[in-house]
C-alpha cells in the first residue's frame, strides 16, 4: 500500500525556492542600495547612495544635511528596508512636534502608495507586505497620538511627539530623530534609551543554550538627522562626539556633513545630474536672512551667546509650532493685538499680529500670526513705503483682522513706537485721529491714545475716536519689558510658526474624529513673505544681549559683531506684544476676574489694562 506524504514534509522544489529565498534576501541586507532600486525602484544619488550603504550597520548615525538634499527621503527609505528586510523590527520616529514626525511617516505612506512624482518607477512590493484588515485596508493607521504601520514578519514603525511624557519606557530596534537640531534635550536624552538594550542579548533554561552559539542581529540603530542648528544643542554635541569617534577608527559611528555644494551639483552613478537646489534660492536666503541660511544651506552651526545671550534658540523652537500665518481674521470672532515700529527713512516700517487666546488651564496667551515689512516693492533698493502709504496700509490691515466685526471690536490694541526716529506720534498717530473712508467707501472711526501726554483733553476734540491706541517707547522701557518677553517665553505663552524651508509649501495637519493627516498646502507669495519675517523676528531675538557697561549698569542690545549684519525692528515689536499680553495676564490675575471665554465680551474684560 502506497504511503500518503505528510503535510509537514517540504517537497525540495519549495526547500530550494526557500534557499533561494534566503540568499537573495542575505544579499539584500548586505546590500541596501540595491535592495533600494530593486524592492523600492528607487534611484538613488551618488551621495545619499554613500550615506545609505555607510549608516547601514552602525549604532550611531548622524546626517547634518543642507535643505533640499533629501534627508527626511532618504530616511524614510532607511526606514522601510529595515522594516522589510529584518524581522521584528521596532521603528520610532522622533521629533520636537507630532506633526513633524508624522510628515516623515507620511512620506513612507506615499512611498508605499506610488505617489512620489519625483520617482517614477516605485514599486508596490512594500505595500503588500504591510498587514492590512477589513477595517484598515491600506495598512497606514493616523491616530493623533502616534500614527502606525506594520508588515507580516513582525516589523513596526511608530511616530512619537515631543511631548517627554509620552516618550518613556519604550523598546526600540531603530529610533530616527527627524530634525534632531530642533528638539530639546530632554526629549533626545529619553528617546536614546529606547535603544539602549543590545540586540544580541537573550537567555534560556535549555540545557544545552549557548549565547556565543546564537545568530547575531542587526544592532540597535539612532540616527540623528537635521540641518545645522546651534552649538549649545545636544544635536551638535552628538556631531562633534561622533565625528571625533569615527576620525579615531571606531566603526561604530558614522557622520555625514553634506552642505549645499552637493544638492547645487549632484551625481548619479558618477554623472551629472539635474540639480536639487536652486542656485538662485541659496542666494535669496543669504540676503534675507544670512545667519539663518548659513545653518539650513551651508551646515555652519550659530555660535552660542554664551551667558550673556538673553533668549536662547531652544526656546523659541519649543514654542514654535506648525501653523500657517493669519494676513486676516479667519472666524470674525479671533481677537489681536497690533505693535507698529514705525519708520521713514532707512529702517523698514514693521507692524507685527499676535492673536490673543484665552485657554481654560494657563489662562492668556498668544500667537504671532504676521510680521509685515512695508517696503516699497517697486524700487530696486527696497527702501520704506512713502508715510502716506505706510498709514493706508495699516488701515487696510485693522480692516483684515477686524473682519466683519464694528469698528476695532476685534482688535483688543494698537500699539505704536513713540520714539522720534520714526514719527510714531507726529507722522502716524496724528494720522489716524480723524474717522476715514476705506476703498470701498465705507466710513471708520478714527484712534487715540487717550492716556498718553500727547493726546490728553483730545477726547473733545475727537469724540468719534476709539482710545485703543497706546503709544509706548520700547527703548525707554525695554530692560523691564524684555524680561516680560523672556518670563512669557520660558511659560510656553508666546507660539511662532516653524521655520519656513522655501519650498513654496507646507504640510499641515488635518484632523479628524479618529485620524490625524497631513495636508499639504500650497503658499501663496504673502504667506511666504509672512512666514520670512516672522523667522527674522526670531533671528533678531536670539541675537539680543545683556551688555554690561562700565558704571554697572546693562542694557540689551545686539553685540557689535551683529550691528550692521541684522535689525532690531522687529524684536521691538514683539517686545510691545508681549507687554500687552503681560499686562492682559497680571490684570486678569490681580482683579481675580472670571474670565468669559466668549468673544463678545473680551474687549470689556481687557479695556482698562493701561501702559
Amino acid at each position: 500500500m502506497k504511503k500518503s506524504r505528510s503535510k509537514d514534509i517540504l517537497s525540495q522544489r519549495k526547500i530550494d525556492l526557500y534557499e533561494k529565498n534566503s540568499e537573495i534576501i542575505k544579499f539584500w541586507r548586505r546590500n541596501p542600495v540595491i535592495a533600494c532600486e530593486q524592492i523600492l525602484g528607487i534611484k538613488l544619488l551618488d551621495a545619499q547612495k554613500y550615506i545609505l550603504q555607510e549608516s547601514w550597520t552602525k549604532p550611531y548615525v548622524l546626517w547634518c544635511c543642507s535643505r533640499n538634499f533629501g534627508k527626511s527621503f532618504l530616511g524614510a527609505i532607511f526606514m522601510i528596508l529595515k522594516f522589510l528586510l529584518f524581522e521584528n523590527q521596532q521603528i520610532y520616529i522622533i521629533s520636537s512636534v507630532g506633526s513633524q514626525s508624522q510628515e516623515t511617516f507620511m512620506k513612507i505612506e506615499k512611498i508605499a502608495k506610488q505617489r512620489i512624482e519625483s520617482t517614477k518607477s516605485l514599486k508596490d512590493i512594500f505595500r503588500t507586505e504591510v498587514v492590512t484588515s477589513p477595517a484598515n485596508q491600506d495598512g497606514f493607521t493616523h491616530n493623533p497620538a502616534s500614527f502606525h504601520t506594520m508588515s507580516y514578519n513582525g516589523s513596526e514603525i511608530f511616530t512619537l511627539n515631543g511631548n517627554p511624557d509620552n516618550n518613556r519606557s519604550k523598546r526600540a530596534t531603530l529610533v530616527f530623530f527627524d530634525e534632531a537640531g530642533f528638539s530639546s534635550d530632554e526629549i533626545v536624552l529619553i528617546s536614546e534609551a529606547f535603544a539602549t538594550q543590545d540586540s544580541n542579548f537573550a537567555t534560556s533554561t535549555d540545557e544545552g543554550f549557548n549565547l556565543d552559539t546564537q545568530r547575531k542581529k542587526n544592532p540597535t540603530q539612532l540616527i540623528y538627522a537635521s540641518s545645522a542648528s546651534d552649538i549649545d544643542t545636544i544635536f551638535f554635541k552628538r556631531y562633534k562626539e561622533f565625528s571625533k569617534k569615527m576620525f579615531l577608527g571606531d566603526t561604530r559611528y558614522f557622520v555625514a556633513d553634506i552642505p549645499c555644494d552637493i544638492p547645487l551639483s549632484p551625481l548619479m552613478d558618477g554623472e551629472v545630474h539635474p540639480p536639487l537646489l536652486k542656485k538662485e534660492q541659496v542666494e535669496n536666503a543669504m540676503k534675507g536672512n544670512r545667519e539663518k541660511a548659513n545653518r539650513e544651506y551651508y551646515n555652519r552651526f550659530t555660535t552660542d551667546g554664551g551667558d550673556t545671550q538673553v533668549f536662547k534658540r531652544g526656546v523659541l523652537v519649543r514654542n514654535s509650532i506648525h501653523q500657517l500665518p493669519e494676513l486676516f481674521n479667519l472666524t470674525n470672532r479671533d481677537k489681536f493685538v497690533l505693535a507698529f515700529d514705525p519708520a521713514r527713512s532707512y529702517d523698514n516700517s514693521i507692524c507685527s499680529v499676535m492673536k490673543v487666546i484665552y485657554d481654560s488651564n494657563i489662562g492668556w496667551m498668544g500667537e504671532i500670526v504676521n510680521v509685515v515689512s512695508m517696503i516699497d516693492v517697486e524700487k530696486k533698493k527696497r527702501t520704506p513705503m512713502k508715510t502716506p502709504d505706510q498709514i493706508k496700509y495699516f488701515k487696510n490691515m485693522l480692516l483684515n483682522y477686524n473682519g466683519k466685526a464694528p469698528d476695532y471690536e476685534n482688535i483688543l490694541s494698537v500699539m505704536f513706537d513713540s520714539g522720534s526716529g520714526g514719527g510714531g506720534i507726529s507722522a502716524f498717530a496724528d494720522n489716524l485721529l480723524d474717522d476715514w473712508v476705506d476703498d470701498n467707501g465705507m466710513l471708520h472711526k478714527g484712534l487715540i491714545d487717550l492716556n498718553h501726554e500727547e493726546y490728553k483733553g483730545y477726547d473733545n476734540k475727537y469724540p468719534n475716536a476709539v482710545n485703543k491706541l497706546r503709544l509706548i517707547s520700547p527703548k525707554k522701557y525695554k530692560k523691564q519689558m524684555v524680561e516680560e518677553l523672556k518670563e512669557l517665553l520660558e511659560l510656553d505663552l508666546i507660539k511662532f510658526t516653524k521655520e519656513y524651508d522655501g519650498k513654496g509649501f507646507v504640510n499641515i495637519a488635518v484632523d479628524s474624529e479618529k485620524e490625524k493627516n497631513i495636508k499639504e498646502h500650497h503658499l501663496t507669495i504673502e504667506e511666504e513673505i509672512a512666514l520670512a519675517n516672522m523667522d527674522l523676528m526670531k533671528e533678531e531675538t536670539v541675537a539680543i544681549h545683556r551688555i554690561k557697561s562700565s558704571n554697572n549698569n546693562y542694557s540689551y542690545e545686539l553685540p557689535k559683531d551683529k550691528e550692521n549684519k541684522i535689525g532690531d525692528d522687529r524684536f521691538y515689536t514683539l517686545l510691545m506684544l508681549a507687554h500687552y499680553l503681560y499686562e492682559l495676564r497680571r490684570e486678569s490675575i490681580t482683579t481675580k476676574q472670571s474670565v468669559n471665554i466668549d468673544w463678545s465680551t473680551a474687549p470689556q474684560c481687557v479695556s482698562s489694562v493701561t501702559f
